[in-house]
């Protein structure tokens, strides 16, 4: 499955956050592909501000500091949009050569 289509749309995933040890919905967990990566935008339940993490399998329950799982993913097709949280994820693998070599160029 592509990631853009035609129509300039963005699947995305969202997984709701819940603590293994006493059941509370944390928040939510949106990524670009599936199977979770471990990086993503992480969107808290209590309404603050989305933030970029490196791990969200690090997170802990706010109630309790309990572990928390994906209780269930939903894939959702959007409109592209410039938004700078999702622009600054890693990308996966190593550059390729002609990029390594354009970017040491740059720098000199």
């Amino acid at each position: 499955m592509s990631q853009t289509d035609r129509a300039g749309s963005h699947t995305k995933y969202i997984a709701e956050l819940q603590c293994f040890l006493c059941g509370t919905a944390v928040g939510s967990f949106e990524a670009d592909r599936k199977p979770l990566p471990s990086y993503g935008v992480w969107h808290p339940g209590d309404g603050s501000a989305a933030q970029r993490v490196a791990d969200w399998r690090q997170l802990r329950c706010t109630r309790c500091g309990g572990a928390l799982y994906a209780e269930s993913i939903e894939a959702i097709a959007e409109p592209e949009t410039d938004e700078e949280l999702r622009r600054e994820m890693p990308r996966r693998g190593r550059p390729p050569k002609w990029l390594v070599e354009q970017r040491r160029r740059a720098s000199l």
